[in-house]
């Protein structure tokens, strides 16, 4: 099940009181397509010719979950570009050398992939071609898709590929040694490949909150964000691979664990400050570019509601509100342990910000069993919270898979993370705050075990033309067939 808490919408269209759907599957406001890139024209460090650019991207299924088909495979196809770009010029369609085939690398790891085909199939093909390519997976969501990516990955004959499955005793993940805790994080990084507009780019970096098939994946709505030619961000992130890819034994807290040895992420300042970044390491503990204006902050991390560690309370202690402020939820659970975030949210309610939540309705009684004991993915704590808010915080179910945030709101900085800019890429931060477009996203969803046991990645970014992408596909759910809203 899904939950999406969405801000409050900033227009009577933003939440319609129809519960009927209002558009047909062909509407252009469902899916509306690919967004604009969002390019930082100053900022190149791998040179002028490639400049460090945003791309998101998105799967919104009129019909969600129903069948195949009915599915939006458009989230897929982006994947599956970004990897056809590391063997195959889209601008010829010819095959890439032999030596650039070589010399290129595809490194993904997902939670799971049932049903899924193409993306994997796009994968070996980047194998057969020569390119390096290393798959992760999750040893507690196998399933026949998986495995027959993993025969094909690791035959024979094959130059340079390979499947792990994560799994450290009684902890399923790959970073985290808790019991109990899974590999649950969403990545594709491509050292050498090509924007969405056929430009070349260093560095892809795709993280998001869909698998690589089935009900998490084109059948529900979903949404990832690709960061290009950042090469700070790069190599921040490739050693969260290798991080990965080892089982490094990092307890329960990487971003202490990353601090603690932040010479490892990143490279040297000076070279750092000589190409426009703030910092070159990662001594906050978060992974970090003022360049792309993106975080990822990989779980776990020991958060707790009272030691600044969460980073979605730290997001919403940032706000202050006013009767401009808007707050929109979409996230796959909200379960009673995160019941700090329901508590802030009604605090910021009645400072005046519109908040809205748009939450999964979960059919099946076995995952209401294992959720919250009802049909929408917010337990029955969380809305108890939300109901002593001075004004209504708008609650609806639909089909959502996304884990994301959307605020319109004055917001302080970061403490969290210091190195934070703000959107127009200055350092100081007024303490009253300043306008701000913000988006959360990732894998994590509301859960306790989501946030300090389990591998996850979640991203931020004050990108504005990004905020405006989600915004889009926060409408395009409100026009989806299952939505309607949800008394409490």
């Amino acid at each position: 099940m899904v939950l999406g808490l969405a801000s409050v919408a900033s227009s009577a269209e933003d939440v319609p009181t129809e519960t009927t759907p209002t558009a047909a599957p062909g509407d252009s406001s469902i899916t509306s397509g690919t967004p604009e890139a969002s390019v930082k024209a100053a900022a190149a460090p791998y040179g002028p010719e490639y400049p460090v650019t945003l791309e998101a991207n998105f799967s919104r299924p009129y019909r969600a979950v129903t069948s195949s088909a009915n599915g939006d495979f458009t989230l897929l196809d982006d994947l599956e570009r970004l990897i056809r770009g590391s063997y195959k010029d889209p601008n010829t369609g010819k095959m890439l050398s032999k030596a650039v085939r070589y010399g290129n690398t595809v490194f993904v790891a997902t939670s799971q992939m049932p049903g899924s085909k193409r993306v994997g199939r796009e994968l070996v093909k980047a194998a057969k071609a020569g390119v390096q390519v290393r798959f992760i997976h999750g040893r507690a969501t196998q399933s026949s898709s998986s495995r027959a990516l993993q025969r094909a990955l690791n035959k024979k004959g094959l130059r340079d590929s390979h499947f792990k499955i994560c799994a450290k005793g009684k902890s399923l993940a790959c970073l985290s040694g808790l019991n109990g805790a899974i590999m649950h994080s969403k990545i594709v990084m491509v050292n050498n490949t090509f924007t969405r507009d056929n430009k070349p780019a260093k560095g892809a970096i795709w993280t998001g909150s869909a698998n690589l098939g089935g009900r998490s994946a084109e059948q529900t709505y979903n949404n990832g964000l690709t960061v290009y030619n950042d090469a700070k961000m790069w190599a921040q992130a490739s050693q969260l691979w290798k991080d990965m890819s080892a089982e490094r034994n990092i307890g329960n807290d990487y971003l202490g664990y990353v601090k603690k040895n932040s010479g490892r992420y990143g490279y040297p300042d000076a070279d750092a400050k000589a190409a426009g970044y703030t910092e070159g390491y990662a001594k906050y503990g978060m992974f970090y570019s003022n360049l792309a204006n993106v975080t990822i902050y990989p779980t776990p991390i020991r958060a707790t509601p009272t030691n600044g560690k969460d980073p979605i309370l730290n997001a919403l202690n940032r706000v202050v509100p006013d009767d401009q402020c808007r707050i929109r939820l979409q996230h796959n659970r909200f379960k009673y342990r995160r019941i700090a975030v329901a508590e802030k949210l009604v605090e910021l309610s009645d400072g005046g910000c519109k908040i809205s939540a748009v939450a999964y309705e979960d059919n099946l009684k076995v995952n209401q069993k294992l959720h919250c004991q009802q049909l929408i993915r917010i337990c029955r704590p969380i809305l108890d919270v939300l109901k002593t808010s001075n004004q209504r915080i708008d609650v609806a179910w639909a089909k959502p898979h996304d884990k994301t945030m959307l605020i319109d709101a004055k917001m302080r900085r970061n403490v969290l993370n210091p190195e934070e800019a703000q959107p127009d890429g200055t350092l100081n931060w007024p303490a009253d705050g300043v306008r701000t477009k913000f988006v959360q996203a990732g894998s994590a969803s509301l859960t306790g075990s989501n946030l300090v046991v389990s591998d996850e990645i979640t991203t931020e970014t004050t990108d504005p033309s990004i905020y405006e992408d989600y915004l889009e596909h926060w409408k395009a759910i409100l026009k989806s067939h299952e939505y309607k809203a949800y008394p409490y």
